[in-house]
């Protein structure tokens, strides 16, 4: 059946058994190979749609829900008019722990509840929610304020204009170690630029060594070198008077460099460790796609080298006589503090993200082929306990159990396991990181507090959510090609933005007439399912 070029199915829920099979029917929809961003709109109950959805499907769900007492919309099931606001902020949780269930363990969750008052009393329903999400298995990250410049003025003159509104980022409990967040996406630019030495200023820093296992080494810039394709590099004189060659990290880019993967078996391509879910089907291992090794053969002098001075401290250079000399356990995390006491100096680490969770996939399977157990790799190794952990991704999905092997012990793995060369240089290549005060190179964490003018809509009677707010929250919490999930679509803003930012999403609205307000607003409607 269809509606106007749309089609449309209705769905009356009989049974558990009937029920699970609706979930694989639109399962199979949802992972089509079109990545084409589509919408599927729901009219019926949240509770009754929200069974329809497979487990663990949805990656970002962004929502506000009835206000508490400010509209009614006629319909039985309606939320927003129960007697109470417990009542109220009880039926919420329950909606939002089946919310929980068709999120992905790594998903995210933006709640945007409005204060309401009572007999003069302002209630703290949003944190009272709040509370109660957490002790529901939600983990709360942020409390981000919504101030609304143009705010409709209070005609109170005993109380101040309420001006700004709660958004809650929430995540599985279980997933808060590791869930996809892209801050980059949505950081202010800024016109601070990072004062650049030439890089051969850079000879007589210091240079640490924390990389290496059970072993902390110093050591000394003693020249910088250049290769054909620009690239710097150090070469450092060792407290144990060994010598070796750094590349200098861009100090405009991020110290660890996130590469993308691909797989020559199936074609898949991945740009963030969550992408990894859409390869779990193939039984091949992503490459990754790494620049060009540097060639040692190929370097330069930057400049004629001078008389060095051996003698020359191994210790960072710092004259630093401030309050946090006597304590410097108190410096805390500011980056000010760290370089008055400390200096500037280098730091090795390794050039690349690492994605563990791969990483202890591709292990596990060598050693499951090679027949060798965890306790006999200890063994092996003369550990205790340790090779457990680069085989584990739990707690949480991801887990924070799981740990990636250090350089060392990848070569004896390697040894050992016999596995194959790919992962070779992404787990093993290090580079130059100058740990000093510099702002970060994308621009500037835009803090809790985002300013978004409320924006008028003409075929609603009532408020929408402004289309920024939820550009900010899809940009943030929902990766490319991901799905995002509107369970009270009012006017269906979520929708629409969700599509022209290339995602798809699932509206779900209990009011019939904000059908065709949706419709006005959102161009790829693959389906609509009226649900009873």
């Amino acid at each position: 059946m269809s509606e106007k070029g749309y089609p449309i199915k209705r769905i009356s829920i009989k049974s558990k058994s009937f029920v699970k099979e609706q979930q694989s029917i639109f399962e199979k929809y949802l992972v089509t190979e079109n990545l084409n961003p589509k919408v599927s709109v729901f009219i019926g109950d949240v509770m009754s749609s929200l069974r329809l959805i497979p487990d663990e499907t949805i990656d970002c769900i962004i929502t506000s829900p009835p206000y508490w007492k400010q509209r009614d919309y006629k319909h039985s099931k309606q939320l927003g008019q129960e007697k109470t606001y417990q009542e109220y902020i009880g039926n919420l949780v329950e909606v939002f722990n089946q919310v929980k269930r068709v999120l992905k363990p790594f998903g995210t969750f933006f709640l945007n509840v409005g204060y309401k008052y009572q007999d003069k009393e302002l209630l703290l329903i949003p944190e009272l929610l709040a509370i109660e999400l957490q002790k529901s298995g939600w983990a709360l990250i942020n409390k981000i304020i919504w101030y609304k410049p143009n705010a409709m003025p209070s005609s109170f003159e005993s109380r101040l204009t309420n001006v700004y509104e709660p958004v809650f980022l929430f995540v599985k409990k279980d997933s808060k170690h590791k869930y996809y967040f892209s801050l980059d996406e949505i950081r202010i630019s800024t016109n601070n630029k990072n004062e650049l030495k030439n890089p051969s200023e850079y000879v007589g820093y210091p240079v640490e060594n924390s990389i290496k296992k059970n072993q902390k080494l110093n050591g000394i810039i003693k020249n910088i070198y250049k290769d054909a394709d620009g690239n710097f590099l150090a070469e450092i004189l060792w407290e144990n008077k060994e010598v070796s060659f750094e590349l200098l990290n861009d100090f405009n880019q991020e110290s660890k460099i996130e590469i993308n993967l691909y797989c020559p078996k199936c074609g898949f391509q991945s740009k963030n460790e969550f992408d990894l879910e859409y390869h779990k089907n193939c039984d091949d291992f992503p490459i990754p796609s790494l620049p060009e090794k540097i060639n040692l053969d190929k370097i330069t002098l930057t400049l004629q080298p001078s008389l060095f001075d051996n003698s020359l401290s191994f210790q960072s250079r710092s004259n630093y006589n401030g309050k946090f000399k006597l304590s410097p356990e108190n410096r805390g995390a500011s980056p000010g503090a760290r370089k008055s006491l400390f200096g500037e100096y280098f730091v090795i680490q390794r050039r690349f993200k690492v994605y563990q969770s791969l990483i202890a996939d591709y292990l596990r399977y060598w050693r499951e082929k090679r027949k060798i157990t965890i306790k006999e790799l200890d063994k092996i190794l003369g550990y205790r306990d340790t090779a457990s952990h680069w085989f584990r991704k739990d707690s949480g999905h991801w887990g924070k159990g799981g740990s990636i092997p250090s350089i060392e012990d990848w070569s004896r793995l390697k040894e050992i396991l016999q596995f194959d060369d790919r992962y070779d240089r992404w787990i093993t290549e290090t580079h130059l990181v100058l740990q000093t005060v510099k702002p970060h190179p994308k621009g500037k964490n835009p803090g809790d507090v985002w300013q978004i003018k409320l924006q008028p809509f003409a075929d609603a009677h009532f408020a929408v959510f402004p289309e920024e707010l939820v550009r900010m929250c899809i940009l943030a919490g929902c990766p490319q090609n991901g799905i995002v999930l509107d369970p009270f679509a009012g006017s269906g803003t979520t929708g629409k933005v969700a599509e022209d930012l290339g995602r798809s999403s699932i509206l779900i609205e209990l009011v019939p007439e904000f059908l065709e307000i949706i419709k006005k607003r959102v161009k790829n409607i693959e389906q609509i399912i009226y649900v009873k």
